[in-house]
């Protein structure tokens, strides 16, 4: 069974990217801008998961936080404006207590572009 968390992304109504998750080391596929924090504690609410996780990650540069319900279980998405503050974050925070309980954080990568993608073929 996959991992079927899905990441509200940038890009508009466009729908949900996936996850990092499997596929390509990361030095292959695009850097990240947005961490991906689950196992929330039940009792926590979602107020108290987005002020505590703006109160631990400001500081590494500006950011916004999305808490989502999954069908399966609630996350909170933090992104970043770049990928250097996501990735100093993510190394200096890799873990969130909330309420006694360790929240696991994730990096979400970027899909390669169409481009990248293609191999830079031509059309015609």
């Amino acid at each position: 069974m996959g991992d079927r968390r899905r990441s509200p992304g940038f890009r508009g109504g466009r729908g949900p990217p996936d996850r990092g998750g499997r596929g390509p080391p990361p030095a292959e596929r695009g850097g990240y801008k947005v961490l991906c924090v689950s196992s929330l504690h039940l009792k926590a609410s979602d107020d108290v998961v987005r002020d505590t996780l703006y109160r631990e990650y400001k500081k590494y540069g500006d950011i916004s936080v999305r808490v989502m319900h999954e069908p399966d279980e609630r996350v909170a998405y933090v992104y970043f404006r770049n990928f250097d503050d996501a990735r100093d974050a993510k190394h200096a925070k890799g873990r969130i207590i909330l309420f006694d309980k360790p929240a696991i954080v994730e990096a979400v990568y970027e899909s390669a572009s169409r481009e990248e993608y293609e191999g830079g073929r031509e059309a015609g």
